[in-house]
């Protein structure tokens, strides 16, 4: 149980990784057609079913995490899971209140590039420190062999 432990983690630390990576490096160079995205979407009175289904199958992926991470238990596993937990549950709270988060999009056309840079940013750093956790956790492995 423990190699399938580190084999899902790691599955999930590199193409999270590579997920996030790829999409943050694309919304750097494409910022203006983000913002126009947003501006579009949140003129609907619904938020898009595709925002619903990527947070559906990163909780799929994350409650087997949460539950693996105890076999063997490790703070790192366990932290990440968490951590996309939160993430689930934010992104979770804006879908639900779509009314405001519409607005809030449409009233910050302004600011929208520069927000969408930094999440881009945030987006990269992230994907870098999977990366890292997958190396962590191939090391962790080797040594436990």
């Amino acid at each position: 149980m423990e190699n399938f432990s580190t084999q899902w983690f790691l599955a999930f630390y590199l193409s999270l990784g590579a997920l996030l990576m790829s999409y943050g490096v694309f919304l750097l160079f494409k910022t203006e057609r983000m913002k126009e995205y947003l501006l579009s979407v949140a003129e609907n009175e619904t938020p898009p079913p595709s925002w619903k289904k990527i947070l559906k199958y990163l909780l799929l992926f994350t409650l087997p995490g949460l539950f693996l991470s105890f076999i063997p238990f490790s703070w790192i596993e366990l932290l990440f899971s968490l951590w996309a937990l939160l993430i689930i549950f934010v992104a979770g709270q804006l879908i639900l209140v779509w009314q405001q988060t519409s607005k809030a999009i449409l009233e910050n056309k302004d600011t929208l590039k520069r927000k969408i840079r930094f999440v881009a940013a945030n987006m990269i750093s992230i994907g870098i420190v999977l990366f890292l956790l997958s190396y962590v956790l191939l090391e962790r492995s080797a040594i436990l062999s």
